[in-house]
């Protein structure tokens, strides 16, 4: 859709769409403290509400599936499946994953599938993996779709009024994971019609911006909530908990290690479920697609194993592969099992033919954190964008993804965000940032 604005009024919209963001908590803390601003695309990414919903139905049948799979791998797979879905783990996270099948009444509430669009005309987007420890952005992205709706309806001279009307057409994924927290409540036998909720996340987090205005949403609808660090979270005094913080982050003694123990006791959203997010088990699901055997060992339904058959095609790495991909090197995508951030990631289209013969002996001799997996690469299109950043504005051209949130709860979220980047491997921070999701009927509403 062609947004009404020439150059300099989408700049300037989104210089003030970015101002209320950024102090509202659009940013970032770095380790040495310092709090960074989040860039904001000034584009907004327009999806139709049939595209969003294709989107959730495809990110819940991957969810689903990827627990069903978890579940049959560590009960009757093979050694290299137990050892890629429990080895990088140890401690109090190991210790808290072994109850994820036998306590937790939800392996994972709320969780995220992140997917890229191929160039091609009319491809649908493609999954590229799952987050299930830590989904984060939801406030995220409410931040900047609202924010971007209310300048740019100033922008078009409409009244305070129907900018709040189109910010509340757009809804938001705050609401909707509170939604989600409170059956969660609910379905654990839960009466309050409010019930108190601890966001429990390391100390000097991240995102702190993030959860102190997801915090001040759960206030805003009516319950007792708190941001603390597991040291001062005792589970016994909160009738739910939300867990942003990794299990190796949180001290074994911490009040807080309590209610990881002990999911069933609890309720404890998400519990420790670091082995949903292990790229090797993404794989052995992108293979549900061409073994029926394993398809049916993990107990698919048609939905999941369609959904499995549209992820890139995906595989543990091993030596057999090893002239498959020095072949065609512009094909795939290198992948530790177990790490996050964008880290040990290889583009072979990006590297000359003996770096990537390099990168890919070192990754098959390498079986540290379940080892490596190899994807076959989605080539996404780069898009002009109008970046603003505190340093200033600029148009240059960027990737965008787009994540979608889902869950096992009796309610789950549906919303969407959008990363762009600078870079291939997204990274809003590298170079990039966030583009606001505005359905593509509200943005109508707008123009």
């Amino acid at each position: 859709m062609e947004l009404p604005f020439d150059g300099e009024t989408l700049a300037r919209i989104g210089r003030e769409a970015a101002a209320a963001a950024w102090a509202d908590g659009l940013s970032v803390r770095k380790p040495d403290g310092t709090v960074v601003p989040i860039p904001l695309v000034a584009e907004p990414e327009p999806l139709s509400r049939e595209e969003l919903a294709a989107l959730a139905r495809e990110a819940r049948a991957i969810l689903s599936g990827a627990v069903k799979l978890a579940r049959a791998l560590l009960e009757r797979g093979d050694a290299r499946d137990r050892a890629s879905l429990t080895g990088p783990f140890e401690g109090l996270e190991a210790e808290t994953m072994a109850r994820l099948f036998v306590e937790a009444p939800v392996p994972a509430l709320v969780a995220r599938v992140d997917f890229l669009r191929p160039a091609e005309p009319g491809a649908a987007p493609r999954a590229l993996e799952l987050n299930a420890t830590i989904p984060a952005m939801p406030a995220y992205a409410d931040l900047a779709a609202h924010a971007w709706l209310r300048a740019a309806a100033r922008a078009r001279g409409l009244p305070p009024r129907r900018a709040e009307e189109l910010v509340a057409a757009c809804g938001s994924n705050m609401e909707q994971f509170r939604a989600a927290l409170q059956a969660f409540h609910e379905a654990r036998g839960g009466t309050r019609a409010r019930p108190d909720v601890a966001v429990v996340a390391r100390p000097g987090d991240a995102q702190v911006g993030e959860l102190r205005r997801l915090v001040a949403h759960f206030r805003q609808m009516g319950h007792r909530a708190e941001l603390l660090v597991p040291a001062d979270c005792r589970p016994e005094e909160w009738d739910l908990l939300y867990r942003h913080v990794w299990a190796h982050n949180t001290p074994p003694d911490s009040p807080f290690a309590r209610a990881l123990r002990a999911p069933g006791r609890y309720v404890l959203a998400n519990p420790v479920n670091g082995l949903l997010e292990a790229k090797a088990l993404f794989a052995r699901l992108s293979e549900c697609a061409d073994d029926a055997g394993l398809a049916a060992l993990a107990g698919l339904d048609a939905e999941e194993r369609g959904a499995a058959g549209r992820l890139p095609w995906t595989r543990r790495l091993d030596a057999a592969l090893r002239p498959r991909l020095l072949a065609e090197r512009e094909r795939f995508v290198l992948k530790r099992s177990w790490d996050y951030g964008g880290k040990s990631v290889h583009l072979g289209a990006e590297l000359a033919p003996a770096d990537w013969a390099r990168a890919v002996d070192e990754a098959v001799a390498d079986g540290r954190g379940g080892g490596f997996v190899v994807q076959e690469r989605v080539f996404a299109p780069w898009r002009p964008a109008t970046r603003v950043a505190p340093e200033g504005v600029s148009r240059l051209d960027l990737v965008r993804d787009v994540s979608t949130y889902t869950g096992l709860g009796t309610a789950w979220p549906t919303g969407s965000v959008v990363r762009a980047a600078a870079s291939p491997v997204v990274n809003i921070l590298g170079g990039g940032g966030l583009a606001p999701v505005v359905p593509a009927d509200v943005l109508a509403g707008l123009v």
